[in-house]
């Protein structure tokens, strides 16, 4: 057992060459284990069912899992496997899931710099909230809180983890994760859907990036990917370089490119084969450009989903190298970077990182500058800004907006939390300068110390939820809308201001991303909703 951690703290910790040297350790591993079987004259002999759910657990955490897929995966009744598996462990399967989640985000949040939403997602659960809220009622303390108490003794440990994550003794059944449909709102497509299926490189991979080092190294100088900059610069700089006289006429002309972390690259001026790792995948494809590999992740559940005309290949979170050298990239775009992704990437095409997170008036015209299309890009929020007005405008001559008029957005989840939002897609539009205002006490409401959103009780509706109108945005599925609508029958709400006026507007959360195609759309849709 200390070989195998050691092989895998080494496989973490490690930069791409030097994972050969894991591989061969492994390979040197498997030769013992099976010598000593052989010496000892042992016949292999089939684990017993708990055992196998374990190892199934330990490798599929991040795939959409309950006590009725595991029963349909070994061929036996819920009852049973429940039964087994508590009597042998001491704990519920789905406790020992959780467990198994929550420990991987700790080695996530430890060991890259990762966003909570990837880490959710990474783990297994869709939902941001519930994840938070989940991590905490399993460690005592928020995702947030966890990463600062961790680097502050990170001089005392080499594993500050192992120090915070909570023993065996700590563990106990929970009454909310009995039911064994507990995590079903996971399952957002039919089929596979695990966020770590690809995150080992095969070894022929291997040695294609290792050729490609040695082959970069034997070069004359004239590299066409500078390594990273020393420092750091927010703007980001393009200069066209020329094409010499011989240069091969059906090459891609390129320009050398200045990223938001400093990287200075050269790039083609229009880019034919892009792999992108991020959520800013509706930009590209309102641009006319499709990605030959994205994060499926953040298509799926999108309101542009079909609407490529090829799918991209899934490079999967994280971010498979192995299939993005399989997709021969001329263009690499992070909308993120984790621990020495940037290296890494960068040795199989050019690589270049921007900020998703900005707003889409800055980040539009910065993707159009990367992949050639600033003009369409600044002509795309041209037209949007002139359309978003124009609906404002609209609205107020009908009368369905009054000057100075205040608006709320609440979000719901299925597990009955809700949350304040003050940005997005939806709040971010409903704000307009043309549209609604934010009432002072919405505005002077933060969230509380590591927590991204504001959480909303239904005690404190009455006292949070201040605005002339109120837009509800919920998940579109059968979970939240049983919960939902029991919310809807108490006397709480019922009572609320805005519900009172008939000023209650509903939203599907599929609407509160700000990419360009979400966002164009929205603005056809909104009107409607608050037509019903």
């Amino acid at each position: 057992m200390f070989q195998v951690k050691k092989m895998h703290r080494k496989w973490l910790e490690s930069s791409l060459l030097e994972r050969i040297q894991v591989k061969a350790m492994l390979y040197q591993f498997v030769y013992e284990v099976e010598r000593q079987r052989q010496a000892n004259g042992k016949d292999y002999v089939k684990p017993d069912l708990v055992e196998q759910v374990v190892r199934y657990i330990q490798e599929s955490y991040s795939q959409p899992i309950t006590l009725s897929s595991i029963a349909e995966q070994f061929n036996y009744s819920v009852a049973y496997v429940a039964k087994q598996f508590k009597n042998k462990t001491g704990n519920s399967l789905i406790d020992f899931l959780i467990r198994t989640r929550i420990d991987k985000a700790q080695e996530l949040l430890l060991y890259t710099e990762a966003s909570l939403q990837e880490i959710a997602a990474g783990v297994g659960y869709a939902d941001l909230s519930y994840f938070i809220r989940i991590f905490k009622k399993t460690t005592g303390v928020t995702p947030g809180n966890f990463k600062t108490l961790a680097q502050a003794r990170v001089k005392e440990s080499d594993r500050p983890k192992i120090r915070l994550r909570l023993s065996n003794a700590g563990w106990t059944e929970r009454s909310y994760i009995v039911n064994e449909y507990d995590n079903h709102y996971q399952y957002n497509r039919e089929g596979d859907s695990p966020m770590y299926r690809n995150t080992r490189m095969s070894m022929g991979a291997a040695m294609l990036l290792c050729l490609v080092l040695m082959l970069s190294a034997c070069s004359s100088g004239n590299s066409s990917v500078n390594s990273a900059s020393a420092s750091t610069s927010p703007a980001a700089t393009v200069q066209t370089q020329t094409s010499s006289p011989d240069a091969d006429p059906n090459s891609l002309s390129t320009r050398v490119y200045k990223d938001s972390q400093g990287h200075e690259i050269e790039i083609p001026e229009s880019p034919q084969r892009i792999v992108l790792q991020g959520n800013s995948i509706g930009d590209l494809l309102a641009l006319g450009i499709e990605p030959v590999g994205i994060d499926r992740r953040f298509i799926e559940e999108s309101v542009y989903l079909d609407q490529e005309k090829t799918p991209a290949q899934d490079i999967g979170f994280p971010t498979n190298l192995e299939t993005v050298v399989s997709l021969e990239p001329d263009l690499t775009m992070l909308g993120y970077a984790m621990d020495k992704q940037y290296e890494e990437i960068s040795k199989i095409s050019p690589t270049v990182v921007f900020d998703q997170n900005a707003p889409l008036s800055e980040r539009l015209p910065l993707i159009g500058e990367i992949v050639g299309k600033k003009a369409e890009a600044e002509q795309l929020l041209a037209d949007y800004n002139s359309k978003a007005e124009a609906m404002w405008n609209g609205l107020r001559q009908e009368g369905r907006i009054a000057e100075g008029e205040t608006a709320v957005v609440l979000i719901y989840y299925w597990d009955k939390t809700m949350y304040l939002m003050k940005d997005g897609g939806v709040p971010n539009l409903l704000y307009h300068p043309l549209g609604y205002k934010m009432s002072d006490a919405v505005q002077a409401i933060e969230p509380a110390e590591g927590a991204p959103y504001i959480e909303v009780s239904p005690e404190l509706m009455h006292e949070m939820l201040i605005g002339d109108h109120l837009f509800v945005m919920y998940p579109a599925d059968a979970d939240a809308e049983k919960s939902f609508n029991e919310l809807l029958k108490t006397a709480l709400w019922s009572t609320l201001p805005a519900v009172k006026s008939g000023k209650v507007t509903f939203v599907e959360s599929k609407w509160n991303y700000d990419d360009m195609l979400t966002s164009s759309k929205l603005l056809d849709e909104l009107p409607q909703m608050m037509a019903h």
